[in-house]
């Protein structure tokens, strides 16, 4: 199961109470699909919040249905599949080649198709309470999801970057009743980006399930000033019919599990249909911090008591650091002086598309790490929880970027988010208040609303993006960074906010409003204009929020110490921006290509950065085997891991021929399936299948277990002695690691 979300991994009550997570039980459905049953945990647990995994037994429809969000919809031959999920990346028909030259995406969109996907799952809410809330909470959802239950429609949300969350309280049926949600994803409106975006639900879900009392959505935020504090506050809202008396009890545990003594609020009266504020202190004694090397982690749990009795938790994941910005003297991390060592990094994962299991994550901030990297922007658009909840175990500094557009199209991408910047969003936005709004508010303030209040409590966050080369008049832009800037502010006033400004000396950034709006000054490709911008009054840190990959950029960093470092465009190869290139689906950017083999240039930032140094493996010249070599021998049937096959091409010393591209044909047997087949080409040619060209002598099987046992995996070429490998597979679930690891 995915761990995800500030409600988290693993919830405990007061007083030493578990709180268990309701598990999934499959039962009949009523179309001959599976059913998963929620609220048939303990006694206790019913008494505080559930939180169910809701990735498993989706059922999935490629193109429109009509009538497919009504309850009695027949839906049993649509396929059967687990979320996140992705249904461009593998097209209508898998393993047939999704991409094609007339694709309404375009060479933007990777050439990838677009169109409109269903989703819908049956589930019983078992013994679960009538007097419960029950809310869907989705991480992310490629594009324009509309959400029905039991044929009612609960709201849309256009934005397939930013999490939302339902209360589906008055549609759902309580008790042993079929229950179906119905989710409608629509990217029609094309060319949608300039880069590939994928389609479908893409990121986590989960069912919530609360007391009438209860902590409201992401309302809990947590600093730690000085290092030996973690100071929380949590709103808590009473969707109750009467008043309550209400306290928040806090329990700290460090990093290796123990407890430190709970802290407990005074008692407020909170009447029906309002809410409360409470605030609290957890002194920490010889603090374990957070840093890059050793990214420690604490977690808060944060439990409400109604009349003294125990009725919801919050858990919240905490870094204990402090992190400063100086005109002067740049960026320090717990007191020490640190460089953003960065790269940006588009959401694709090249033949797994933006649905990846969170090992593959971890397999490429690992590639990145080992190259010196030490910080991620999040280009051009805010990352999944799932990202972040590694970036914070791995100790990473993430610049967390909220748009690629504002009012304005780049290009002529019709389908962009400048659609719906200035939209007012409809009701309900699946999101908190926007703070200091009053009536109906655009889009763009929810989304960022969103994005600040769900990943503010992240230690791994350094810095808000308001957005990447908006080509707005500055003129438009002022007002609308002002607001941004204001909202993120109010919610999270420790962490400061940049933009990555397009030609900021000719845009009139230097010189005008913007200068003195943002708290770190940042630009795109334009150091000397960023340097010019900080010096003036009131002096600004400094930020090259994107350069090429020429290391001498480098030397500036070090040589101006008010720069808080740099993010290299891109740390690895990403789909789309590829208008004009066909066959192609990508460009040539990236430290990495697609499947994570490290390019020259790697290397080089490599030695700038300090960090050990590596080097590409030996080559031979000609081939006579496949050799396979999986980066783990031992992968599990949980949806978030799988192993990378790697199948060289080699000399008969084992050196890899760069030279092939022999189509190499993958075996399997056993308890296993191929994921996925890839390899670092550019060049388009399907992901599914058993076949795929080896590019420069490699290619990948992506394998997952279904079962525990030993699975075989085989590579063949033509003319080539066959290549095998044996993998172990098993039902523990995947564990993210911690540091550098994988």
């Amino acid at each position: 199961m995915r761990s995800t979300s500030i409600f988290g991994r693993w919830l405990a009550a007061a007083a030493g109470n578990l709180l268990m997570i309701a598990p999934i039980s499959v039962v009949p459905g009523t179309t001959g699909t599976a059913a998963a049953a929620v609220g048939t945990s303990t006694a206790a647990a019913n008494r505080y919040r559930t939180v169910t995994d809701f990735d498993p037994g989706w059922l999935f429809n490629y193109g429109d249905a009509s009538g497919a969000g009504g309850a009695s919809y027949n839906d049993g031959g649509w396929r059967k599949l687990s979320v996140p999920h992705d249904w461009s990346i593998e097209g209508r028909t898998p393993p047939s080649n999704p991409f094609s030259q007339s694709a309404p995406s375009t060479g933007r969109g990777g050439y990838l198709p677009s169109g409109i996907g269903w989703y819908r799952k049956h589930f019983s809410l078992g013994a679960l309470p009538a007097g419960r809330k029950v809310f869907l909470e989705f991480d992310g959802v490629m594009a324009n999801a509309s959400v029905y239950v039991n044929g009612t429609l609960i709201g849309t949300h256009p934005y397939g970057y930013t999490g939302f969350r339902y209360d589906i309280t008055a549609a759902a049926k309580f008790g042993g009743a079929d229950n179906v949600v119905a989710v409608k994803t629509d990217t029609t409106s094309q060319p949608a980006s300039r880069y590939y975006t994928g389609a479908g639900i893409h990121r986590d879900v989960r069912l919530i399930a609360t007391d009438p009392v209860h902590v409201g959505q992401w309302a809990t935020r947590v600093t730690t000033p000085g290092n030996n504090t973690v100071r929380a506050e949590t709103t808590v809202v009473n969707e109750g019919g009467s008043a309550a008396s209400v306290s928040v009890q806090g329990m700290l545990s460090d990093p290796g599990g123990a407890a430190l003594p709970a802290v407990t609020t005074a008692a407020k009266t909170i009447a029906a249909g309002a809410s409360a504020t409470f605030a609290y202190d957890v002194p920490v004694h010889s603090p374990k911090l957070w840093d890059l090397a050793n990214p420690n982690l604490y977690s808060l749990a944060t439990t409400v008591l109604a009349a003294g009795t125990a009725v919801d938790d919050d858990v919240t994941s905490v870094g204990i650091r402090t992190l400063t910005f100086d005109a002067s003297t740049g960026m320090s991390l717990n007191g020490k002086n640190v460089k953003f060592q960065g790269v940006a990094l588009h959401q694709d994962f090249h033949g797994l598309g933006m649905a990846a299991p969170q090992r593959a994550v971890q397999r490429r901030l690992a590639q990145l790490k080992a190259l010196g990297v030490n910080a991620i922007r999040t280009a051009h658009d805010p990352p999944s929880p799932a990202f972040l909840e590694l970036t914070d175990r791995m100790g990473f500094l993430v610049l967390d970027e909220f748009f690629d557009v504002w009012t304005r199209h780049k290009y002529a991408d019709v389908g962009d988010y400048a659609t719906y910047f200035g939209r007012t969003a409809a009701a309900p936005t699946g999101t908190p208040a926007v703070p200091g709004a009053n009536g109906s508010v655009p889009w763009y303030q929810v989304d960022a609303t969103s994005v600040i209040m769900r990943d503010r409590n992240h230690p791994s966050v350094a810095m808000w993006s308001t957005g990447n080369e908006i080509r707005d008049p500055i003129a438009t832009r002022t007002p609308l960074l002002t607001r941004m800037v204001a909202i993120a502010h109010s919610l999270d006033p420790g962490r400061p906010v940049t933009q990555a400004l397009f030609r900021p000396g000719d845009s009139g950034d230097v010189t005008g409003a913007t200068r003195t709006i943002v708290d770190v000054f940042g630009g795109n490709y334009r150091p000397d204009e960023v340097i010019r911008a900080m010096k003036m009054s009131p002096a600004r840190p400094g930020l090259f929020t994107e350069m090429g990959t020429d290391t001498s950029a480098w030397t500036k960093v070090k040589n101006n110490p008010g720069v808080t470092g740099l993010f290299v465009w891109t740390g690895a190869a990403y789909l789309g921006e590829a208008d004009g290139l066909w066959p192609r689906g990508e460009t040539d950017f990236g430290l990495l290509d697609g499947v994570g083999t490290a390019r020259p240039i790697a290397y080089s930032w490599q030695r700038a950065w300090g960090a050990p140094p590596t080097s590409p493996p030996p080559t031979g010249t000609t081939a006579s085997q496949v050799v396979l070599n999986p980066d783990h021998s031992t992968v599990s049937t949980d949806i978030d891991d799988v192993s990378y096959v790697k199948a060289t091409v080699a000399d008969s010393s084992g050196r890899v021929v760069t030279g092939s591209s022999a189509a190499i044909t993958f075996g399997i047997s056993g308890p296993g399936v191929l994921v996925a087949v890839d390899s670092g080409s550019p060049v388009q040619e399907t992901f599914r299948g058993s076949v795929r060209k080896a590019y420069q002598g490699v290619a990948y099987a992506l394998v997952r277990a279904t079962g525990a046992g030993t699975i075989t995996v085989t590579a063949s070429a033509g003319g080539l002695r066959l290549g095998s490998t044996t993998l172990t597979g098993t039902a523990a679930p995947f564990v993210p690691c911690s540091g550098s690891c994988d």
